[in-house]
């Protein structure tokens, strides 16, 4: 072999092993990416797709035809594994887990599916498996660890949904970093305007005055911590934010002469 035959083929090694180093490199580096400028509805428009062709304006999901374009879901699933939520702003930040929380947990009901109940699931809400940003989480640990802890949002509660009736609405828009505290507001007066999470009722009492009853969502009794900010104000004074202000100025006028009850929670499946 002659001179320029060593030097062209110790050339184009060089230059193979320096092409397959920035590739192993650059490929490390996509496990775990930013949003690299884009914006948060930009992170989300698959999951925003998959809500609208599959959830009806009650909240209630098309699980058959979801099942059969599933490839669409783990999709999003992929982009939020491989999406740092720490580079987003605080509004970036809760909608991404908001989401993350609620396609996780249509996922699971897929891998399950046909089930009547997301209680049929074992060990539904401490499995350990769904992934964002690179790390494994329980749903447990999106809820209680991080949304309710990190961020002290009790509208988070009329957000993220259990694939149950006695959920709040799942929505079928994603939540995104500029419209979240629009979302959440809006989200608190559809959960307030439902028969299934809030009642309001006068009935007569047994001497002779009238009773304001209202009857509340468990969710507001089982997170009355987040609602009451820590129990130093009571549940209704959060509620009244969000209720229908004829019945506001009501529940204002009874004063003392008011009673809370309980609804029963529906666990069947949010099925369309």
């Amino acid at each position: 072999m002659n001179i320029q035959r060593i030097i062209q083929t110790y050339t184009a090694t060089f230059l193979l092993a320096g092409c397959g180093a920035a590739d192993s490199s650059q490929e490390g580096a996509q496990d775990i990416s930013t949003t690299g400028g884009s914006s948060s509805a930009d992170l989300h428009m698959v999951w925003d797709d998959i809500l609208q062709k599959h959830v009806d304006q009650e909240g209630l999901v098309d699980y058959k035809s979801l099942k059969r374009s599933q490839g669409r879901l783990d999709e999003y699933l992929s982009l939020l594994a491989r999406t740092d939520p720490v580079a987003l702003s605080n509004s970036g930040k809760l909608a991404y887990w908001i989401n993350a929380y609620n396609a996780f947990t249509l996922k699971l009901i897929l891998d399950h599916y046909p089930v009547k109940s997301i209680k049929d699931i074992p060990r539904r809400w401490e499995i350990k498996e769904w992934v964002a940003g690179g790390q494994k989480y329980s749903l447990n640990q999106i809820e209680h660890e991080i949304l309710r802890k990190d961020f002290e949002e009790p509208r988070i509660h009329f957000a993220i949904v259990c694939a149950s009736i006695g959920c709040p609405n799942l929505w079928n828009r994603a939540f995104t970093e500029d419209d979240i505290d629009d979302q959440l507001d809006q989200a608190g007066k559809t959960f307030f305007a439902s028969p299934k999470h809030f009642r309001f009722e006068t009935r007569k009492s047994a001497f002779g005055g009238d009773v304001v009853v209202l009857s509340l969502s468990k969710i507001l009794k089982w997170f009355k911590e987040d609602f009451t900010n820590g129990g130093k104000t009571p549940v209704m004074d959060f509620a009244m934010q969000y209720v229908d202000s004829s019945v506001a100025k009501k529940i204002s006028q009874a004063g003392n002469s008011i009673k809370i009850k309980y609804l029963s929670y529906d666990w069947d499946l949010n099925e369309k």
